[in-house]
């Protein structure tokens, strides 16, 4: 068996051979999995590393076909530093939609925590999916990046990018926070800045901050 079948053996092990979701997993890109699942491209030490730290992936197993220690070689999850971040069916950047609704959960993905805390620095407590709609934040966001919205980061940190709710739908925009006054701007030149006047709002329009981002190449 070829070092290209194994890894998909270990995505069959810990994503049901969801390619897009082990790569939602372990912080990568699914083109990159693609490419590694085909033999065009091998993983990192960095990355066989981190598969080791987070789901015991038996390395030797991997890389040469023999086992260490006769377990499970593919990996395993533990269901206590596991983290669902659920899909919301909603797009942000156009049109109204809820992220309180369970009928809007289109599908889940499984982090595990250190990952999430290595790597992305959060919890994992409220994480949410939204998909990005239009091309205001390019060439940061694109038009179908799946984000990740860390819902308990509501204040503002300047000049970070953000989920927010506003009468004109669900916004995905870069914020700065002066006095009151919520700056909204779009790193694509092509769209104006404009402001909300926090006083004027009933509640925080802010929902959480936007802190990963995957995309299909």
């Amino acid at each position: 068996m070829s070092l290209a079948r194994r890894f998909q053996a270990v995505i069959d092990q810990l994503a049901g051979g969801n390619k897009k979701q082990f790569a939602a997993m372990t912080g990568k890109s699914a083109s990159h999995i693609y490419k590694i699942c085909r033999g065009s491209s091998r993983p990192s030490m960095a990355y066989l590393q981190a598969l080791f730290d987070d789901y015991r992936v038996d390395l030797s197993w991997l890389l040469t076909g023999e086992s260490n220690d006769g377990g499970n070689p593919a990996g395993r999850l533990n269901p206590a530093d596991q983290v669902l971040a659920p899909m919301f069916d909603v797009k942000a950047s156009a049109g109204a939609g809820a992220l309180s609704d369970a009928e809007a959960i289109d599908d889940y993905f499984t982090f595990n925590k250190s990952f999430l805390s290595r790597q992305l620095g959060v919890s994992g407590e409220q994480l949410v999916f939204v998909t990005v709609d239009g091309d205001s934040m390019e060439p940061t966001l694109h038009h179908g990046d799946q984000v990740l919205v860390d819902m308990t980061q509501r204040s503002v940190r300047n000049n970070a990018v953000y989920l927010l709710n506003t009468e004109h739908g669900l916004l995905t925009k870069r914020l700065q926070q002066q006095a009151g006054v919520l700056q909204i701007h779009s790193d694509n030149p092509h769209f104006s800045s404009w402001q909300l006047d926090l006083s004027e709002q009933q509640e925080n329009p802010v929902l959480g901050r936007i802190v990963w981002s995957a995309r299909t190449l």
